[in-house]
């Protein structure tokens, strides 16, 4: 949690110690990689902490989008199209050290409702933000799927199949917490049903079940 592009190359300090650079798990007789990053180098906690704490101040707008819409600037596809290179270097570096692996891309699943005005006050954010913050997801995505393209990777959609499973569902049925979790998982991240469900996309991705016998390393944030 918290990983960014640099953490995969340099070790990654966290409030409760260190961990090593994660490619460092890599080696010429990996066979399979998963990997998931982009989110935390376009600043996706922060994102979600801003929002949270403006979007509420103006229910029928959209204060969180304005806030990162100034000077006649849109800073998050900035953002995204800053990233782009870093996850470019990412995939050739893991080409570089496991040149004979397949390599599997995970975008980022259904966050916030893919259709309506979300769920407000469950998760505080105005009908306009979710909207905002649905077309980043997608967005963010559709660079991920582009690089992917380029390096010779695969990307695994994992939006379309969390369809449903958004933050505004009923446990049970979210594969992704709230800002206040109900199940064990950091704020705004997977649950354990969200992990199986990136699990199985995953293992739709694969083109060969014999692939499952490889050496699978997973990486990311």
């Amino acid at each position: 949690t918290g990983a960014t592009t640099a953490d995969m190359t340099t070790a990654q300090s966290t409030t409760v110690g260190s961990n090593g650079a994660q490619l460092d798990a890599l080696s010429e007789r990996t066979d399979l990689v998963t990997l998931g990053v982009g989110g935390n180098d376009i600043g996706f906690g922060e994102i979600i902490t801003t929002c949270a704490r403006l979007s509420s101040t103006r229910l029928n707008g959209a204060a969180c989008r304005d806030h990162y819409r100034r000077a006649g600037r849109d800073e998050l596809p900035e953002r995204i199209k800053a990233t782009a290179p870093k996850v470019a270097a990412v995939l050739e570096e893991v080409k570089q050290r496991s040149p004979d692996a397949q390599v599997l891309l995970v975008g980022y699943p259904t966050i916030l409702p893919a259709t309506g005005p979300g769920c407000y006050p469950l998760v505080p954010f105005s009908p306009g933000d979710v909207k905002w913050l649905r077309e980043t997801t997608k967005a963010l995505n559709a660079m991920l799927a582009e690089q992917a393209d380029k390096a010779g990777a695969e990307f695994v959609d994992t939006y379309r199949r969390s369809v449903g499973h958004d933050v505004c569902q009923l446990p049970g049925t979210k594969w992704v917490e709230g800002l206040v979790p109900t199940y064990p998982a950091a704020p705004v991240h997977p649950n354990a049903l969200g992990m199986r469900g990136s699990a199985n996309a995953v293992l739709a991705a694969l083109a060969l079940r014999s692939s499952l016998g490889a050496e699978l390393v997973s990486l990311g944030g």
